[in-house]
Protein backbone atom coordinates (compact mmCIF):
# COMPACT_ATOMS: atom_id res chain seq x y z
CA UNK A 1 0.00 0.00 0.00
CA UNK A 2 1.24 3.55 -0.67
CA UNK A 3 0.18 6.79 0.02
CA UNK A 4 1.02 9.79 -1.28
CA UNK A 5 2.37 13.01 -0.10
CA UNK A 6 1.51 16.21 -1.20
CA UNK A 7 1.68 20.21 0.66
CA UNK A 8 -1.10 22.56 0.93
CA UNK A 9 -0.24 26.25 -0.14
CA UNK A 10 -1.49 26.74 3.43
CA UNK A 11 1.45 25.59 4.94
CA UNK A 12 3.37 28.77 3.85
CA UNK A 13 0.33 31.11 4.10
CA UNK A 14 2.46 33.56 5.93
CA UNK A 15 5.70 33.33 3.18
CA UNK A 16 2.31 34.07 0.70
CA UNK A 17 1.11 37.23 3.04
CA UNK A 18 4.88 38.22 3.30
CA UNK A 19 5.62 38.11 -0.52
CA UNK A 20 8.40 35.64 0.17
CA UNK A 21 7.15 33.41 -1.90
CA UNK A 22 5.08 33.26 -4.79
CA UNK A 23 2.92 30.41 -6.43
CA UNK A 24 5.76 29.44 -8.82
CA UNK A 25 8.15 29.14 -5.99
CA UNK A 26 6.31 27.32 -3.69
CA UNK A 27 5.88 24.90 -6.83
CA UNK A 28 9.80 24.80 -7.27
CA UNK A 29 9.96 23.71 -3.06
CA UNK A 30 7.90 21.13 -3.45
CA UNK A 31 9.43 19.70 -6.15
CA UNK A 32 13.07 20.19 -5.57
CA UNK A 33 13.29 20.75 -1.84
CA UNK A 34 10.80 18.84 -0.86
CA UNK A 35 10.24 16.10 -3.29
CA UNK A 36 6.79 15.61 -2.86
CA UNK A 37 4.19 13.52 -5.20
CA UNK A 38 1.72 16.73 -5.05
CA UNK A 39 0.18 20.38 -4.49
CA UNK A 40 -3.38 21.52 -2.95
CA UNK A 41 -3.85 24.67 -3.81
CA UNK A 42 -6.14 27.04 -1.82
CA UNK A 43 -8.39 29.70 -3.74
CA UNK A 44 -6.74 32.78 -1.45
CA UNK A 45 -3.29 31.72 -2.93
CA UNK A 46 -4.85 31.66 -6.36
CA UNK A 47 -6.36 34.53 -6.40
CA UNK A 48 -3.83 36.31 -5.36
CA UNK A 49 -1.36 34.71 -7.61
CA UNK A 50 -2.67 36.98 -10.70
CA UNK A 51 -1.50 33.86 -13.22
CA UNK A 52 -3.34 32.26 -15.77
CA UNK A 53 -4.12 28.95 -14.33
CA UNK A 54 -3.50 27.06 -17.07
CA UNK A 55 -0.21 28.51 -17.47
CA UNK A 56 0.20 27.55 -13.61
CA UNK A 57 -1.32 24.08 -14.64
CA UNK A 58 1.57 23.12 -17.14
CA UNK A 59 4.24 24.69 -15.12
CA UNK A 60 3.30 22.01 -11.80
CA UNK A 61 2.99 19.21 -14.81
CA UNK A 62 6.41 20.19 -16.02
CA UNK A 63 7.64 19.88 -12.44
CA UNK A 64 6.09 16.46 -12.04
CA UNK A 65 3.63 17.09 -9.32
CA UNK A 66 0.04 16.03 -9.36
CA UNK A 67 -2.53 18.32 -8.18
CA UNK A 68 -4.13 16.75 -5.42
CA UNK A 69 -6.96 18.97 -5.10
CA UNK A 70 -8.22 22.59 -5.06
CA UNK A 71 -9.54 24.30 -1.87
CA UNK A 72 -12.19 26.94 -1.79
CA UNK A 73 -13.15 28.94 1.43
CA UNK A 74 -16.84 29.08 1.48
CA UNK A 75 -19.19 29.26 4.58
CA UNK A 76 -22.76 27.60 4.19
CA UNK A 77 -23.70 28.29 7.45
CA UNK A 78 -24.91 32.50 6.80
CA UNK A 79 -28.33 32.82 7.95
CA UNK A 80 -28.98 35.05 4.62
CA UNK A 81 -30.29 33.59 1.79
CA UNK A 82 -28.79 36.55 -0.06
CA UNK A 83 -25.19 35.12 1.04
CA UNK A 84 -25.83 31.45 0.92
CA UNK A 85 -26.81 31.79 -2.99
CA UNK A 86 -23.41 34.11 -3.56
CA UNK A 87 -21.56 30.90 -1.59
CA UNK A 88 -22.74 28.49 -3.97
CA UNK A 89 -21.88 30.45 -6.85
CA UNK A 90 -18.77 30.74 -5.42
CA UNK A 91 -18.24 27.19 -5.27
CA UNK A 92 -19.80 26.49 -8.42
CA UNK A 93 -16.93 28.69 -10.00
CA UNK A 94 -14.46 26.88 -7.81
CA UNK A 95 -15.87 23.67 -9.36
CA UNK A 96 -15.29 25.05 -12.84
CA UNK A 97 -11.67 25.95 -11.81
CA UNK A 98 -10.81 22.80 -10.40
CA UNK A 99 -11.70 20.98 -13.92
CA UNK A 100 -9.66 23.49 -15.39
CA UNK A 101 -6.53 22.20 -13.35
CA UNK A 102 -7.83 18.79 -14.07
CA UNK A 103 -7.75 18.02 -10.19
CA UNK A 104 -10.01 14.77 -8.87
CA UNK A 105 -11.88 16.97 -5.70
CA UNK A 106 -12.48 20.31 -4.67
CA UNK A 107 -12.38 20.89 -0.69
CA UNK A 108 -14.61 22.42 0.61
CA UNK A 109 -16.56 24.08 4.31
CA UNK A 110 -19.63 23.14 5.31
CA UNK A 111 -19.48 26.35 7.21
CA UNK A 112 -20.11 28.38 10.74
CA UNK A 113 -22.49 29.45 12.87
CA UNK A 114 -22.58 33.18 11.72
CA UNK A 115 -19.16 34.68 10.16
CA UNK A 116 -16.39 32.69 8.86
CA UNK A 117 -13.08 32.97 10.29
CA UNK A 118 -12.19 34.82 7.81
CA UNK A 119 -14.58 37.93 8.30
CA UNK A 120 -15.16 40.25 10.81
CA UNK A 121 -16.50 39.26 13.75
CA UNK A 122 -15.69 35.73 14.12
CA UNK A 123 -16.55 34.35 17.06
CA UNK A 124 -19.40 36.93 18.19
CA UNK A 125 -22.06 36.72 16.42
CA UNK A 126 -23.54 32.90 16.47
CA UNK A 127 -26.57 31.58 15.18
CA UNK A 128 -28.37 28.29 16.46
CA UNK A 129 -26.71 25.02 14.70
CA UNK A 130 -30.05 23.10 14.23
CA UNK A 131 -31.09 26.25 12.78
CA UNK A 132 -28.42 26.40 9.88
CA UNK A 133 -27.75 23.06 9.21
CA UNK A 134 -30.54 22.70 6.92
CA UNK A 135 -29.96 25.40 4.68
CA UNK A 136 -26.01 24.25 4.72
CA UNK A 137 -26.78 20.85 3.47
CA UNK A 138 -29.54 22.42 0.61
CA UNK A 139 -26.70 24.18 -0.54
CA UNK A 140 -24.20 21.28 -0.52
CA UNK A 141 -26.76 18.80 -2.37
CA UNK A 142 -26.80 21.42 -5.32
CA UNK A 143 -22.71 21.81 -5.50
CA UNK A 144 -22.39 18.40 -5.03
CA UNK A 145 -24.99 18.20 -8.25
CA UNK A 146 -22.88 20.80 -10.06
CA UNK A 147 -19.99 18.70 -9.40
CA UNK A 148 -21.31 15.62 -10.48
CA UNK A 149 -22.07 17.51 -13.92
CA UNK A 150 -18.19 18.32 -13.85
CA UNK A 151 -16.91 15.17 -13.20
CA UNK A 152 -15.70 16.69 -9.47
CA UNK A 153 -16.17 15.41 -6.05
CA UNK A 154 -16.47 17.24 -3.10
CA UNK A 155 -14.54 16.76 -0.22
CA UNK A 156 -16.08 18.24 3.04
CA UNK A 157 -13.02 19.35 5.17
CA UNK A 158 -13.97 18.32 9.35
CA UNK A 159 -13.31 21.69 11.26
CA UNK A 160 -12.97 22.49 14.56
CA UNK A 161 -12.89 26.13 15.99
CA UNK A 162 -17.06 26.39 16.34
CA UNK A 163 -17.22 24.56 12.67
CA UNK A 164 -20.58 23.15 11.94
CA UNK A 165 -18.75 19.60 10.83
CA UNK A 166 -16.48 19.39 13.52
CA UNK A 167 -17.20 15.70 15.53
CA UNK A 168 -17.46 12.52 13.98
CA UNK A 169 -21.34 12.53 14.37
CA UNK A 170 -21.52 16.27 12.58
CA UNK A 171 -19.38 14.16 9.67
CA UNK A 172 -21.55 10.76 9.11
CA UNK A 173 -24.67 13.30 10.09
CA UNK A 174 -24.03 15.04 6.62
CA UNK A 175 -22.84 12.06 4.81
CA UNK A 176 -25.75 10.39 5.68
CA UNK A 177 -28.08 13.16 4.59
CA UNK A 178 -25.45 14.20 1.30
CA UNK A 179 -25.51 10.65 0.35
CA UNK A 180 -24.01 10.96 -3.01
CA UNK A 181 -20.40 9.21 -4.27
CA UNK A 182 -19.56 12.52 -5.40
CA UNK A 183 -19.52 13.31 -1.86
CA UNK A 184 -16.77 12.75 0.24
CA UNK A 185 -14.34 13.95 2.87
CA UNK A 186 -11.10 15.91 3.56
CA UNK A 187 -10.27 14.26 6.73
CA UNK A 188 -8.19 16.58 9.01
CA UNK A 189 -6.15 15.03 11.68
CA UNK A 190 -7.06 18.08 13.89
CA UNK A 191 -10.11 18.54 12.95
CA UNK A 192 -11.84 16.37 15.30
CA UNK A 193 -10.00 18.45 18.28
CA UNK A 194 -11.53 20.49 21.23
CA UNK A 195 -9.19 23.68 20.50
CA UNK A 196 -8.97 27.15 20.61
CA UNK A 197 -6.35 27.62 17.86
CA UNK A 198 -3.10 26.13 19.10
CA UNK A 199 -4.11 25.03 22.34
CA UNK A 200 -5.11 21.87 21.65
CA UNK A 201 -7.79 20.02 24.73
CA UNK A 202 -8.49 16.51 23.54
CA UNK A 203 -7.96 14.67 20.28
CA UNK A 204 -10.46 12.24 19.06
CA UNK A 205 -8.94 9.56 17.54
CA UNK A 206 -11.81 7.20 17.64
CA UNK A 207 -14.07 9.56 15.15
CA UNK A 208 -10.96 9.39 12.55
CA UNK A 209 -11.04 5.79 12.56
CA UNK A 210 -14.98 5.47 12.52
CA UNK A 211 -14.59 8.22 8.79
CA UNK A 212 -11.46 7.49 7.51
CA UNK A 213 -13.37 4.90 4.60
CA UNK A 214 -14.76 8.08 3.28
CA UNK A 215 -11.78 10.05 2.97
CA UNK A 216 -10.93 11.84 -0.17
CA UNK A 217 -8.08 13.21 1.03
CA UNK A 218 -6.40 13.26 4.66
CA UNK A 219 -4.75 16.66 6.27
CA UNK A 220 -1.29 16.33 8.02
CA UNK A 221 -2.27 18.88 10.38
CA UNK A 222 0.98 20.65 12.50
CA UNK A 223 -0.47 21.92 15.29
CA UNK A 224 2.95 21.92 17.32
CA UNK A 225 5.95 20.41 15.51
CA UNK A 226 8.57 18.63 17.75
CA UNK A 227 12.63 17.92 16.49
CA UNK A 228 12.09 14.25 16.34
CA UNK A 229 8.33 14.17 16.41
CA UNK A 230 5.66 15.08 13.57
CA UNK A 231 3.58 16.59 15.86
CA UNK A 232 3.99 17.13 19.95
CA UNK A 233 0.78 17.39 20.47
CA UNK A 234 -1.05 14.92 17.83
CA UNK A 235 0.26 11.18 18.21
CA UNK A 236 1.26 10.33 14.67
CA UNK A 237 2.22 6.63 15.27
CA UNK A 238 -1.50 6.10 16.16
CA UNK A 239 -3.13 8.47 13.25
CA UNK A 240 -0.72 6.27 10.70
CA UNK A 241 -1.50 3.00 12.17
CA UNK A 242 -5.26 4.01 11.23
CA UNK A 243 -4.07 5.12 7.97
CA UNK A 244 -2.60 1.59 7.38
CA UNK A 245 -5.08 -0.80 8.80
CA UNK A 246 -7.90 0.92 6.96
CA UNK A 247 -6.15 0.50 3.59
CA UNK A 248 -6.14 4.31 3.21
CA UNK A 249 -4.06 4.95 -0.31
CA UNK A 250 -4.99 8.50 -1.30
CA UNK A 251 -2.59 11.90 -0.60
CA UNK A 252 -1.34 13.15 2.62
CA UNK A 253 -1.52 17.04 2.44
CA UNK A 254 0.71 18.55 4.67
CA UNK A 255 -0.39 21.55 6.85
CA UNK A 256 1.50 23.29 7.95
CA UNK A 257 -0.05 25.25 10.61
CA UNK A 258 2.87 27.06 12.84
CA UNK A 259 5.69 29.82 12.35
CA UNK A 260 9.20 29.37 10.52
CA UNK A 261 8.08 27.00 7.86
CA UNK A 262 11.08 27.43 5.76
CA UNK A 263 13.14 25.34 8.47
CA UNK A 264 10.21 23.15 9.66
CA UNK A 265 8.46 22.07 6.69
CA UNK A 266 11.88 20.46 5.25
CA UNK A 267 12.01 18.43 8.50
CA UNK A 268 8.80 17.73 9.15
CA UNK A 269 8.00 16.27 5.44
CA UNK A 270 11.32 14.02 6.36
CA UNK A 271 10.29 12.73 9.64
CA UNK A 272 6.84 11.85 7.53
CA UNK A 273 8.46 10.14 4.83
CA UNK A 274 9.94 8.17 7.25
CA UNK A 275 6.18 6.89 7.87
CA UNK A 276 5.17 5.85 4.45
Amino acid sequence: MTMKLGCSTWSYHRAFEGNAIDIFKFIDICADDLELDGVELLDLHLDKAGVDFLTLKNYIVRRGLSISCVSVSNNFGYRSEEKLKGEVEKVKRWIDITKTFGAPIIRVFAGWEGPAPWDEGFGTERAEKERVWPGMVRCMKECVEYGKECGIILALENHNHRGLVHTGEDAEKILKEVDSPWFGLNLDTAGYTEQEWNAVQSVDYAAFENTINRALQVHLKIVSPGQDRIDTVLDYDRIFNILVRNSYRGFLSLEYDWEEEFDGIPRTVSLIKNKL
